[in-house]
């Protein structure tokens, strides 16, 4: 995947829409850091783009859950039955 600098975005976008048609995807850069990725969409392919990005971030938002979760100490199987019963008992 090329790197483009977010100047070139203003400067030369002809050449922008080119170059994302042949590569296939773009990383834009600032002060030569990443910051976004440009890809290729249509009228009949967008809705579908739009899911896959969704689900993209979902799938990274889940696998940060999981890791944090793995971080914290696990607990007890008592300890749940006493939450479970705590939350039963309550209404």
């Amino acid at each position: 995947m090329r790197m483009l600098a977010s100047r070139e975005l203003a400067a030369r976008p002809g050449k922008v829409w080119k170059d994302l048609a042949q590569e296939g995807a773009l990383v834009i850069t600032k002060d030569g850091k990443p910051r976004g990725i440009i890809t290729p969409t249509s009228d009949q392919t967008l809705l579908e783009d739009m899911q896959d990005l969704i689900f993209a971030r979902s799938r990274r938002a889940v696998s940060a859950l999981r890791r944090d979760a793995a971080l914290r100490p696990s607990i007890s199987q008592t300890e749940i039955d006493r939450e479970i019963k705590a939350t039963r008992s309550y209404g």
